[in-house]
């Protein structure tokens, strides 16, 4: 029998086949998740004050998803990351779990995303299915990623964009080219397979195409920076808050939390708006249509409840959220900026994405595939800019970071024979004065011969 890795014809072949499999049964799933949760949202718009028993339903989802079984606790994409990279299978219950739990999250008015319950419940079909197979555990973690690949995709329509971000979040630094090619054939056949079972995504294709100019493209730096600013708030509050929900569950109990949370939530739904409360979709269609926010402190109440709504023991996924927060932010910068609304907000949505996730790459390809190829440059300027502003931070704790600034590190093993070890978080002190310098090369470029510029700290 030929061995797939002296044979590469046979390699591309075997998982060619494997995650088109994968591809069908995620794409599959996501159009069932998509549509029972945008049917029950339809139907839950039509009842005044729907998020008034948010304080109970939050306990309720508490109970099943940590109390009940509670060793099947991978519903979540930092714990799904957390099992790919310590080569670990999840199970079938954390799948249902993620299914069922976050839909009810979402439609009572938690503050969540609908992209973690289809990444996750990708990753965790892969999982079963390689189990099935008998495959080793670099093979089960290579099926994992195309699933959670898969997944993205599928919920976003984003085909390309999705399978890189299966395998940039994974390890910031570093990305994981074996498992490119599974990822994009996993991605683009989710993304067919949604498409042909009648899924609709929503695309904004920007009709502004602002002339280059150098006054341009500094004003793109500073947004980059701003949501790079943004991101680390949208991090530090997340933290903050589930330090702050720790402390009160061990001073009370899980009760208490679930309802002081809860009821936090239904104030905000009914004395400043129910637009941050739930998915949230509105107020991302809106800004990037070129509507104003509704509140210039739209993203931050956006980033609070969806905090809130983890900390008090909602499930779901974050990058709905994030993408909330960062159209949000992008349309309140535009003001300041003089730049067109529509196309700020979409920068900030992609841009934030790239610093709260650590996903550059993927964050940049997804602006060109939402938004059109006319929006790239800008895209990929504000997103660098914004990943490295963030930091070593992540709003996933279980991500690796692995940045040297060019020169050689220590890059992920992942040989069978470590499966079960976790991967060494390396921490690089430099980042920031990276960025620093960058920043400071491109303004020479842009603004010749700045009085000072060139001159040394003494």
């Amino acid at each position: 029998m030929l061995d797939e890795h002296k044979n590469s014809v046979i390699s591309i072949i075997k998982w060619f086949l494997l995650a088109t499999v994968i591809g069908c049964i995620v794409g599959v799933l996501d159009a069932a998740f998509l549509t029972v949760l945008d049917s029950a949202i339809s139907f839950r718009n039509g009842i005044a004050l729907f998020y008034l028993p948010l304080p109970f339903v939050l306990y309720a989802v508490a109970l099943l998803g940590r109390k009940t079984a509670r060793r099947h606790k991978d519903y979540s994409t930092d714990a799904v990351i957390n099992k790919i990279n310590s080569y670990r299978p999840i199970s079938f219950i954390s799948i249902f779990k993620g299914f069922t739990l976050s839909i009810v999250t979402m439609v009572m008015g938690g503050s969540a995303g609908k992209e973690a319950p289809c990444a996750d419940v990708g990753a965790g079909i892969s999982s079963i299915l390689a189990r099935v197979l008998r495959m080793d555990p670099q093979d089960r973690r290579k099926m994992m990623i195309c699933g959670v690949s898969a997944g993205f995709a599928g919920v976003f329509g984003v085909p390309i964009s999705g399978a890189l971000f299966g395998l940039e979040v994974l390890w910031a630094g570093h990305i994981f080219y074996e498992v490119m090619f599974p990822a994009l054939v996993a991605g683009i056949t989710a993304f067919q397979v949604t498409s042909f079972l009648g899924v609709d995504y929503i695309y904004h294709p920007l009709h502004f195409v602002p002339v280059f100019s150098e006054q341009f493209f500094l004003k793109m730096i500073v947004a980059g920076m701003f949501f790079g600013l943004v991101s680390i708030l949208f991090i530090e509050i997340t933290k903050f808050v589930r330090v702050l929900f720790r402390y009160i569950t061990l001073k009370t109990r899980l009760f208490w939390s679930c309802i002081m949370g809860g009821l936090f939530l239904v104030a905000v739904g009914y004395f400043i708006s129910p637009l941050y409360l739930g998915l949230g979709m509105p107020g991302i269609e809106s800004v990037l249509g070129g509507a104003p926010p509704q509140s210039p402190f739209g993203f931050l109440y956006k980033m609070i409840t969806t905090s809130v709504t983890f900390a008090a023991g909602g499930i779901g996924g974050i990058v709905t959220p994030i993408f909330f927060v960062g159209a949000q932010a992008g349309a309140m910068l535009a003001d300041f900026l003089k730049v067109d609304s529509a196309t700020l907000a979409a920068l900030g949505l992609v841009a934030v994405l790239a610093g709260t996730a650590n996903t550059p790459l993927a964050a940049s390809i997804m602006a060109i595939e939402l938004f059109g190829p006319a929006i790239a440059p800008y895209a990929a300027v504000a997103c660098v800019i914004s990943f490295l502003v963030t930091g070593q931070q992540s709003v996933y704790p279980s991500q690796r970071i692995s940045l040297d600034g060019g020169k050689t590190g220590d890059a992920p093993d992942i040989s069978a024979a470590n499966y079960d070890k976790p991967l060494r978080h390396t921490k690089i002190s430099y980042r920031k004065a990276m960025f620093k310098q960058a920043l400071k090369q491109m303004v020479k470029h842009l603004i010749p011969n700045p009085k000072g510029f060139d001159e040394e700290d003494k």
